[in-house]
């Protein structure tokens, strides 16, 4: 089955195809057209073009077939409200049908809110998961603007299978919630929300993906592409978990010559969890989260001035990755890691843990290739407890390579009663998982610093190892790097 669904300017030509259902070409908007977009869907035969013409059409459509739609430019036509905006496919379960190919281009996506209970899913657009073995929808989305969208669970799910042991409800995918294969081309997803704004808060305990969530064995591509300004926020009471400020993936996930920026992650929690037992609130990926299970190759592109926030008051906290956060395989080519942050605080006697301002990397393999990550800051602060800082511009618990590439201008700090500050530029060790591996090849490390307040002692401004670099486990081998001017010192346990 084939969708191919566009909207352009409604022309003479077509003008009064709107009653000939199964034409190749129908018009919404107009004398002679259909004055929804649902109602030419209705109407629409696989292979059907439904061109719309310029102005604000109703959302809350549900495409089926395989159609074009095409507007008259993402500046001249909108599809606004509903929630989602625009479904694309639907659930039929073990065995149903295949899933539409759909071509959406020339439209502005905006005003959707998903604020159902437990769930809460692809404020903008839509593509739900099908069923076991059911092949997915195809969708291009081209030449397009996602805007202004939101995800905001009302309220809680029970305990029981989906939550475990405690009530909860999530928010995935403030612009784009997507089950299938996605490609976006020349498109923007901007300033959509997952879970709480500043001025209303949510139910949801988990945000994902304020941008664009995608989900185990789907497929995201984008091409010249821009990702900005979207946010993943939880709030108190229930909010626990928040991440992938830009991008959530769970699945397959390609980005070429494109942009992820101006994203953030906001978590305020009244968790009482702890760091010590994997129970601790947690913020993390204000740019992008590759999820464990999850690949991704990112080449000449730039992931910059994301951010990480997170605050809790009732226990510990966990945070990472101002830009970008691997737990899955990760390839970045000719790209940057610019200028992103992190900020963790905990209530007096509780601890904070954070991970990478630029770049985290866990149990998994990354390779960097002609990059830079500059710029990038983490600083975290527990009065009175463990303030833990672990790389100011990457930290790497995994097996990561870095060729022909720049880590400089990086800064990391942390104040606590006690703990570490280590690796302002990198930080090469173990969580408590297998021994990491740091290759750095032609590259340089220049100009980081790391720096401690109350019981916290600095360490390693350029590169951190656990080990030195002549002993296993934590293996790091350098070739002709130039590692320099870093503060308070070039690298420790080289």
């Amino acid at each position: 089955m084939k969708v191919l669904l566009t909207l352009a300017v409604v022309a003479v030509a077509v003008s009064g195809t709107a009653a000939r259902a199964g034409s190749p070409s129908l018009c919404v908007g107009g004398p002679g057209c259909f004055a929804t977009i649902q109602a030419a869907l209705d109407a629409a035969h696989d292979g059907d073009t439904i061109n719309v013409g310029a102005g604000t059409f109703q959302g809350g459509i549900t495409i089926r077939k395989d159609v074009q739609l095409v507007g008259a430019g993402a500046g001249a036509t909108t599809i606004q409200g509903g929630g989602p905006v625009i479904t694309v496919g639907e659930f039929v379960g073990p065995g149903g049908p295949a899933q539409p190919t759909v071509s959406i281009s020339r439209v502005t996506i905006t005003g959707g809110l998903v604020d159902s209970e437990g769930v809460a899913a692809g404020g903008g657009v839509a593509i739900p998961f099908p069923g076991p073995g059911v092949p997915v929808a195809t969708v291009a989305i081209s030449d397009s603007v996602i805007a202004r969208n939101r995800v905001s669970p009302s309220g809680l799910f029970p305990p029981g299978p989906f939550c475990g042991p405690t009530p909860c409800a999530v928010a995935w995918g403030g612009g784009i919630d997507n089950s299938g294969t996605l490609t976006l081309t020349d498109t923007r997803v901007i300033d959509n929300v997952a879970g709480s704004t500043p001025t209303d808060a949510s139910a949801a305990t988990l945000s994902q993906g304020g941008g664009i969530r995608s989900h185990p064995g789907a497929t995201l591509t984008l091409s010249h592409s821009v990702v900005s300004g979207n946010r993943s926020a939880t709030s108190p009471p229930n909010g626990v978990f928040a991440g992938g400020g830009g991008i959530d993936a769970n699945g397959v996930l390609t980005i070429e010559g494109s942009e992820i920026s101006g994203n953030t992650v906001e978590l305020s929690s009244s968790s009482p969890g702890s760091i010590f037992n994997g129970t601790a609130a947690e913020s993390e990926s204000g740019g992008i989260e590759i999820e464990e299970g999850a690949s991704a190759t990112i080449a000449s592109s730039s992931v910059e001035d994301n951010s990480v926030t997170g605050l809790n008051s009732g226990g510990d906290l966990l945070s990472s990755a101002g830009g970008i956060d691997a737990d899955g395989a990760l390839i970045f080519n000719n790209s940057h890691v610019d200028h992103n942050r992190v900020q963790a605080r905990v209530s007096p006697g509780f601890n904070t843990l954070l991970l990478g301002g630029g770049l985290d990397a866990t149990g998994t393999t990354v390779t960097v290739n002609n990059s830079s990550v500059d710029g990038n800051h983490a600083e975290a602060e527990a009065a009175g407890g463990l303030a833990a800082m672990l790389g100011g511009g990457i930290s790497n618990d995994g097996t990561m390579t870095l060729h022909n590439t720049a880590v400089v201008g990086n800064s990391g700090h942390a104040t606590g009663a006690f703990g570490p500050a280590q690796g302002g530029g990198i930080w090469n060790g173990s969580l408590g998982g297998s021994a990491p591996e740091l290759t750095i090849v032609g590259s340089l490390i220049a100009n980081n610093t790391v720096t401690g307040g109350g019981g916290v002692t600095p360490l390693g401004g350029g590169l951190f190892t656990a080990d030195p670099v002549t002993l296993a486990p934590f293996e790091v081998t350098l070739v002709h790097t130039q590692i320099t001017g870093n503060q308070p010192d070039q690298c420790f346990g080289c």
